[in-house]
């Protein structure tokens, strides 16, 4: 008979539990709140009645990223570009009723710096729109995100109305 070492055996049961405990941790975590304010901890996503706490941990221990609702996104892009573009309109009608009156002609070295930073300001709303059809692909021309962008587009033309 093969007699067994006690130190072989130890070891082997000490890696048959870490492999135990390492399939246990791959598996995904949801940490939800209810609606009585208590803590749950489950392997299943919180209910709709239950706040989402902490996102399903994705295998290896990584936590995937929330997913931030198109809206949001799109209410942010709003945010970060409205002052330049509406810069942008305001100083495109500047420019047209000047060219109108014969002033740009006229006075051409005195718009030359205004006509610079429109060109700049033209590159910024193209770069806005780029980001505003990723966050809106495949969004339907009637889902509230295309009619906040027509919404953001009409008040972005307010900006360029010139008072008398």
């Amino acid at each position: 008979m093969h007699k067994i070492r006690s130190g072989s055996f130890i070891g082997f049961l000490a890696l048959a539990i870490l492999l135990a405990m390492h399939t246990g941790a791959m598996a995904e975590n949801y940490k939800c709140k209810g609606s009585d304010g208590r803590i749950e901890y489950s392997d299943r996503p919180c209910d709709t009645s239950k706040e989402s706490l902490s996102q399903p941990r994705a295998g290896a221990g990584v936590v995937a990223a929330p997913a931030i609702a198109p809206l949001k996104r799109l209410e942010a892009l709003f945010a970060d570009y409205d002052f330049r573009l509406c810069e942008r309109e305001r100083l495109a009608s500047e420019i047209e009723v000047a060219q109108r009156s014969g002033e740009l002609k006229t006075a051409e070295a005195r718009w030359k710096l205004r006509q610079e930073r429109l060109t700049f300001l033209n590159d910024t709303l193209i770069e806005f729109q780029e980001k505003a059809a990723k966050i809106t692909k495949g969004a339907l021309s009637d889902s509230v995100e295309m009619m906040a962008v027509r919404n953001f587009q009409r008040k972005l033309k307010t900006c360029g109305v010139i008072k008398k």
